[in-house]
């Protein structure tokens, strides 16, 4: 092995340390932090697999056992941190029909499962004859690309899962953190394999990939073992210094009374019925820069701009809505500020959990 797969072993234990920790861990949800160990795990194995087949070790009857068994890791990703996000913002519970989420795996595993089952010697004899590609099967020529699909496919749904979802705005930052670096390992495997295509790499030189599981541990084991309070839902900006809010020059004190006259004012004048009220506005009705503004809304609301003028907005509909008066939803829901259906079904949804239809239809209960 030379330096650079010494060091890509080393991120693989450390990986595998940060697994157990989360296993073991006592604090928060017990469910959403082993999926995360397991997350991190297929990473480290992955890195792990990927040091060996540079090294060539791999490819020796010690190792070879494992040989293909990387693909099977490719296919888990995006199930588990699916899994994780849904967890962390929807405590759901595994169901039967979650079992549709492994079947990419079984398929990969049957597949390859003539080769898994040789013994070490033989698949050194196949693949020193280049044999071992006739033992396998199906979609051989174009699972990559299956197995791309898929990691896209994955990511989109992640994102949707945050997009629908209340979330605090401590714990979004970091599932948004979590979820793009996942995309960014996804963007670096598919260059890998499109460049390689192309003739521009080989598949001796896919260090790029290597490097996006390296960041993806390497920011895990900071919040692991330095800021480990992120996974309980503390805020990014009190862990990570160069975030923005640091060093404004707005005391605590004035913080709090910026936080006390936005809410009198967005109670009495109800300056959120008005479609075009702007972050701008509300900063300058409090005489204030529109930076300190978004940042006591983030501070003392746990939320961003958008999101804190929409709960306004929502409560305005939900008390029209009980109050069963004979305007329709859509006339409702321009009475309250919004200005197109999609954001207002979109945001009704996100702060009751259902429908203006179906909360109309149960008198006004939300669904968990």
């Amino acid at each position: 092995m030379n330096t650079y797969e010494y060091l890509f072993s080393l991120f693989s234990f450390l990986a595998f340390v940060l697994a157990v920790l989360f296993f073991i861990k006592k604090r928060g949800d017990k469910i959403a932090n082993r999926l995360l160990g397991i997350y991190v795990l297929l990473f480290g194995y992955n890195i792990f697999y990927n040091a060996l087949y540079w090294s060539g070790e791999l490819f020796t009857q010690r190792c070879i056992s494992i040989l293909f068994t990387n693909m099977l890791v490719w296919v888990l990703y995006g199930p588990v941190l699916f899994f994780y996000i849904r967890r962390v913002v929807y405590k759901v519970s595994f169901k039967w029909k979650d079992l549709v989420h492994i079947i990419p795996f079984l398929i990969i595993l049957l597949n390859y499962s003539r080769v898994y089952l040789m013994t070490p010697s033989t698949k050194v004899e196949l693949l020193q004859n280049r044999k071992i590609i006739f033992s396998i099967y199906y979609f051989n020529q174009h699972q990559t690309k299956i197995i791309i699909a898929l990691m896209f496919l994955y990511f989109g749904l992640i994102f949707w899962q945050l997009m629908k979802g209340v979330i605090s705005l401590n714990k979004e930052v970091w599932l948004k953190l979590i979820s793009f670096s996942y995309l960014g390992y996804v963007i670096s495997f598919t260059s890998f394999f499109v460049l390689s295509g192309l003739g521009i790499l080989t598949p001796d030189h896919d260090y790029l990939i290597g490097a996006s599981m390296i960041f993806f541990i390497s920011m895990l084991a900071y919040f692991g073992f330095v800021q480990p309070e992120v996974f309980d839902g503390k805020p990014m900006s009190s862990i990570i210094p160069v975030i923005k809010y640091r060093t404004t020059g707005l005391t605590p004190d004035f913080s709090v009374e910026l936080k006390e006259e936005m809410e009198k004012y967005m109670e009495s004048d109800k300056p959120y019925l008005n479609s075009e009220f702007r972050l701008d506005d509300l900063a300058s009705k409090l005489d204030i820069s529109r930076h300190h503004c978004s940042q006591v809304i983030n501070e003392h609301f746990d939320s961003n701009f958008f999101n804190f003028i929409n709960s306004y907005r929502i409560e305005e509909v939900k008390k029209m809505l009980q109050k069963k008066t004979k305007l329709s939803i859509t006339d409702v829901m321009y009475a309250c500020g919004f200005n197109n259906r999609v954001s207002f079904y979109n945001a009704f949804k996100k702060f009751t959990g259902t429908t203006p239809k179906m909360y109309l239809n149960s008198d006004g209960k939300e669904t968990a």
